[in-house]
């Protein structure tokens, strides 16, 4: 048996679609799901993740992806370093 979830949390929060009857209610149990009905599988659109480049969190990002992002979007970073280098900090500044 299956239960028509909406997701709450993660990459496919919003989404709506079927789910195992065990593993549904342990979503909804747990916060991460509620329970949906076919009106909301018209309704439902996920919002859409800005993410620098592959990652997810730009403060795993390695300074070489952050200096890479912030030359693909255009960015000027002012660096606060001693002798004005540009410190990892800078970047995460100016890429939020």
């Amino acid at each position: 048996m299956s239960i028509l979830i909406r997701r709450l949390d993660g990459k496919t929060k919003g989404h709506v679609y079927l789910e195992r009857d065990d593993l549904a209610e342990a979503m909804i149990s747990t916060g991460q799901a509620a329970r949906a009905s076919h009106d909301d599988m018209q309704r439902a659109v996920g919002e859409a993740i800005e993410t620098p480049g592959k990652s997810s969190n730009i403060t795993a990002m390695k300074l070489w992806e952050l200096k890479a992002e912030a030359r693909k979007r255009g960015i000027e970073i002012k660096g606060t370093g001693s002798k004005g280098r540009i410190r990892k900090s800078d970047f995460l500044e100016a890429l939020k």
